[in-house]
């Protein structure tokens, strides 16, 4: 899989309750449903900033966030395609 997506939807996260993630609020998570089949959604942060313009159907691609030694998350960036 490619890892690029449309966002479907989004929330700013502006107090967070996971250990690890206060000090990142506020963080924008955006629902992502991938190119290479339909239906099938990845939740994630954006990693543009809590600031970054969003809008329905935005392009993004998944990049990789390491929260500790060898464990990473899924995250999205845009890419600025539509």
């Amino acid at each position: 899989m490619s890892g690029r997506g449309h966002v479907r939807s989004w929330t700013v996260i502006r107090q967070s309750f996971l250990p690890g993630f206060a000090d990142d609020a506020p963080f924008v998570l955006v629902d992502v449903e991938l190119i290479e089949q339909a239906e099938l959604r990845l939740i994630g942060r954006l990693l543009d900033g809590p600031d970054t313009p969003l809008k329905l159907g935005d392009a993004v691609t998944v990049a990789f966030e390491d929260i500790a030694p060898g464990v990473g998350i899924p995250a999205f960036e845009l890419t600025g395609e539509q």
